[in-house]
């Protein structure tokens, strides 16, 4: 096809395996990487892989392209399928002139004030926000808006550096050190997690799929275990979609896999859909995993096609289908940890058909995320609730042996009691005040 693509890459797992989607042989595929994301690369199939000591370095990434450019010719295309690359890769379109989202269009849908502007703008309703790069313009949204607020970077990612402020004695102590240059501030919104994955081509959503959560990435992050489980609610889903695709139009996703998070609020307040935030890429935690093996659809490979101009074949989603759902277990409260055991559970539990456990002797430093975790487990049902019934057993049956890394080995094993997240019943309405404490913040 003739296409000449710069992809920048720091994935080190089979994500990195570009190959697999990308026919090198026909396009001339080139790299900028880091030294572990060289890893799973074929240099064989490669144009020419240049590995930078640091994505984050702008500059030294612009001379690299520069070098490449120089000596294979102008690049039709580039490729950052990781949220943290996105910037990158606009300020090297905009530099060398090449088709694609530029700096402008990227923070559309990174930079958390920008975003919530323009879905604002177009009628959606959002959290009350605001940027506040000191702390009297932090102290100045708490005292039009009140505790609890959220405070977190507007470009942030993976619920690092986002606080949950509840009152001015917190907030005063979180003021004492934070760097506030990236921050902005955002109404704690009283409402269920939900998410939605997709994929847009032309400006046409092919497909897409809600996920109603128990527990949030903050509250993973924090100690309490995570689920997520596909939605089959006809009407919601209805309604859900038509928003999503509302706000693909309003921050010009029109040839992207998306992740959107909202919030639904109670009956009582009216039960609404408000936009919390949207990545212009494949969902993190499972969801993948999930997508992938419950429903056919590769959203990596998916990403990189659709931004080459060739969407895959995909069909709209099938309510009557399958549900799929996943669980995370978050790692031990003392960290890091060393496992000592942790029960298998695939044989045990009715739709659970694939699980990850840490082996024996692996430690937790607590700086896994989503992918280095205590367990995870996939499941797939007949309907939501039999999903959510399948997460309720696993909890129950859920066991981790661990001792602190500096413990002694051969002292007895600790078995930590998981503040783990009930996961209720559908209900008629969004649930009751015990679950929306845990679920009504994504941060």
């Amino acid at each position: 096809m003739n296409r000449h693509v710069l992809i920048i890459n720091r994935w080190t797992n089979s994500y990195a395996e570009y190959h697999r989607h990308i026919d090198h042989t026909a396009d001339r595929v080139a790299y900028l990487t880091t030294a572990e994301g060289s890893a799973p690369l074929d240099p064989d199939l490669a144009e020419d892989i240049r590995v930078l000591s640091d994505l984050g370095d702008t500059e030294a990434a612009l001379r690299e392209t520069e070098r490449l450019i120089a000596r294979y010719g102008p690049f039709t295309h580039v490729l950052a399928l990781s949220e943290f690359d996105l910037e990158l890769a606009g300020e090297i379109r905009a530099r060398f002139r090449i088709p694609g989202r530029t700096p402008g269009q990227v923070a559309a849908v990174r930079d958390k004030v920008v975003m919530k502007g323009l879905v604002a703008a177009a009628g959606l309703p959002v959290p009350a926000f605001a940027e506040t790069p000191t702390a009297a313009a932090v102290r100045e949204f708490a005292d039009r808006h009140g505790h609890p607020f959220v405070l977190k970077p507007r470009a942030g990612a993976d619920s690092q550096g986002v606080h949950v402020v509840r009152t001015p004695e917190q907030l005063e102590r979180l003021l004492e050190d934070a760097d506030l240059s990236d921050a902005q501030c955002e109404e704690f919104v009283d409402g269920v997690l939900h998410q939605v994955d997709g994929l847009v081509s032309g400006g046409v959503l092919l497909t897409s799929r809600s996920w109603r959560c128990g527990g949030s990435c903050l509250d993973f992050a924090t100690g309490t275990a995570f689920s997520s489980v596909a939605n089959d609610d006809r009407d919601f889903e209805r309604r859900v979609t038509a928003f999503a695709e509302r706000v693909c139009e309003a921050l010009g996703i029109t040839d992207d896999v998306f992740h959107l998070e909202v919030f639904r609020t109670p009956e009582d307040a009216g039960d609404d859909i408000v936009f919390l935030e949207i990545g212009a890429r494949a969902g993190g935690g499972q969801v993948r995993y999930v997508w992938d093996e419950v429903y056919g659809v590769d959203l990596v490979a998916a990403s990189a096609l659709v931004q080459l101009g060739e969407p895959p074949a995909v069909e709209a989603m099938d309510l009557d289908g399958p549900v799929a759902g996943y669980l995370m277990m978050p790692e031990p409260p003392v960290r890091p940890a060393v496992v000592r055991s942790v029960t298998s559970l695939v044989d045990r539990v009715p739709g659970m058909y694939a699980e990850t456990l840490p082996p024996p002797g692996a430690v937790l430093s607590g700086n896994g995320g989503a992918v280095h975790t205590a367990g995870t487990f996939r499941y797939r049902g007949d309907s939501s609730e039999e999903v959510r019934a399948a997460i309720r057993r696993t909890l129950a049956a859920y066991r981790l042996d661990w001792h602190p890394l500096d413990a002694d080995a051969d002292a007895p094993p600790v078995q930590p009691v998981q503040p783990v997240q009930p996961v209720q019943p559908v209900q008629s309405a969004p649930p009751g005040p015990a679950v929306k404490e845990a679920v009504r913040v994504r941060l």
